[in-house]
């Protein structure tokens, strides 16, 4: 039974009306009676009524305004005002409001009975019908879901068009959108449908396709393929307007013309949202972006994977012990395009990143002249090199990271990166060094930067480089230290290339040096 409340400031025309009217044979029930609309307003929010029989003048709150306020707050109430005669302007006021009925006093119980007959009738169609539109939602939901996954692999491409008839999906094209908020806790169902809702009036309410969710993301079912970079653009700034603050990745899987095929343009979709790190941001992403702007790189790769680890670390380590900041940014960027020449995904980039980044600062930190008190500094920067969302951001705040560990060496004057290359000798005489190297952190050819050692020094790099070996090689023997020992310690792995080194450059063997 649908509920009624009687407000009436009369007590014996509310007794009244709850007596003389044939409530039950109705399909009615009067559950509340108030003598004026401020006491109507206290009951109906803790029982709201379905329909208010609402006289137009009463003490503390008349009619006018009860209708007014119920009107305004959103109540589903329909109301039937009683009124006198000298009352019929402020009625007409009360029906701008959409009240049910309007009904002059003395009451005539016939024509009561059949204003509330026929109030009844409107509310039970207007519930059938939000039934019917609710239903026909859940099958479109229903139905879209299927088309998205489909659960049984041996459905035929016209049972599929079928449930797209039924669900009104049958179109003559697809694409699907998927949009990935990223704030913390975004991926509760409860956020996910705020995210629906929000972009619901951009798609749904312009006729351009459907919106739905299917955790973790918001999926958009566009009617027509966007054609072009300009619509791409376009329905990303659409949805930045309506998702306002909140951090989305989104991603297209291309236009597909059958039901069948909504599928294969969803796993496309969830396919490109995967390689969103490896991305630009701020644009849609789909089919025909490139995986990532550093993804080419025209440095040669050793096809040794721990050599070429260790090489970026050294280069990077003697740009930023040279004070050469121009340089450690593309080194970053040559890293990056070789770990993704590897085939590594999103987490093993990151894992590379933490290593590369790991040994860079401890060597800084080995070299550093001064007493080191970055620790905590370091320890939540490498915790954070897995939270980045976008490689580019990676690759920017490592730079700026190694940029502020990094002293403050560079040499001056025009003899610079002479100076710097001596520098680099005298301080990591015991690193693998090569000329090659320096020549790629300079920006010069290998061969120029050989001259133009040899014109200055007098010496070849690799001949002045064994000579600063040698003479560190001589304190370390007189100190005390087995050759071998001291051989590994200036950079000699093998003995017997240190024995013949040191006899070339000294006229004699180790041994005879240390022991005369």
């Amino acid at each position: 039974m649908l509920k009624v409340m009687i407000v009436d400031d009369e007590p014996k025309l509310r007794q009244g009306l709850q007596t003389l009217i044939p409530w039950e044979s109705l399909d009615l029930t009067v559950t509340a009676a108030a003598a004026n609309g401020k006491e109507a307003l206290e009951m109906m929010e803790k029982e709201p009524p379905d329909i208010a029989l609402v006289d137009i003048r009463m003490p503390l709150m008349d009619g006018l305004q009860l209708i007014r306020r119920l009107a305004t707050s959103g109540h589903q109430v329909q109301c039937i005002i009683l009124s006198g005669y000298a009352d019929f302007e402020y009625a007409k006021q009360a029906i701008k409001y959409g009240v049910a009925g309007y009904l002059l006093k003395p009451v005539d119980i016939k024509e009561m009975t059949n204003t509330l007959k026929r109030v009844r009738e409107r509310i039970e169609a207007e519930r059938m019908k939000r039934g019917q539109r609710q239903l026909g939602v859940e099958n479109r939901e229903r139905v879209l879901h299927r088309l998205l996954i489909p659960q049984d692999q041996h459905e035929t491409p016209a049972g599929l068009r079928n449930f797209a008839t039924e669900a009104g999906l049958l179109w003559s094209s697809y694409e699907v959108v998927c949009v990935l908020p990223r704030d913390v806790e975004a991926g509760r169902p409860d956020v996910l449908q705020q995210c629906a809702d929000a972009i619901q009036p951009l798609i749904e309410g312009r006729g351009l396709g459907v919106v739905t969710v299917n955790p973790p993301y918001v999926v958009l079912l566009l009617r027509k393929p966007l054609r072009g970079i300009r619509q791409r653009e376009h329905l990303h700034q659409e949805l930045r307007n309506g998702l306002g603050d909140l951090r989305f990745v989104a991603a297209t899987g291309g236009a597909v013309c059958e039901p069948e095929e909504i599928c294969r343009s969803y796993a496309k979709a969830r396919h490109w949202i995967k390689q969103a790190f490896f991305s630009e941001k701020g644009q849609l992403l789909g089919p025909g972006d490139s995986s990532c702007p550093f993804s080419e790189s025209p440095g040669q790769f050793n096809e040794n994977a721990e050599e070429m680890m260790e090489e970026f670390i050294l280069r990077l380590y003697y740009s930023l012990d040279a004070g050469n900041e121009p340089m450690i940014l593309p080194l970053l960027q040559e890293a990056a395009a070789y770990f993704l020449m590897q085939e590594q995904d999103e987490h093993s980039v990151k894992e590379s990143f933490f290593f590369l980044s790991n040994a860079v600062i401890h060597k800084l930190a080995a070299g550093s002249r001064k007493e080191w008190k970055r620790t905590e500094e370091v320890s939540r920067f490498l915790k954070g090199i897995f939270e980045y969302e976008y490689l580019s951001d990676l690759l920017e705040e490592t730079r700026r990271f190694f940029l502020a560990l990094a002293e403050e060496s560079e040499p001056e004057g025009k003899e610079k990166e002479l100076k710097i290359m001596i520098n680099i000798i005298h301080r990591h005489y015991a690193d693998h060094l090569k000329l090659e190297t320096l020549a790629g952190m300079l920006n010069y050819s290998t061969a120029y930067l050989g001259q133009l050692f040899k014109s200055k020094t007098g010496e070849y790099f690799n001949t002045y480089l064994d000579k600063v070996r040698i003479q560190k090689a001589k304190e370390l023997l007189e100190q005390g230290m087995k050759v071998y020992e001291a051989a590994e310690r200036v950079g000699y792995t093998n003995v017997n290339y240190f024995y013949s080194k040191f006899k070339k450059y000294e006229g004699r063997s180790p041994s005879d040096f240390k022991n005369p």
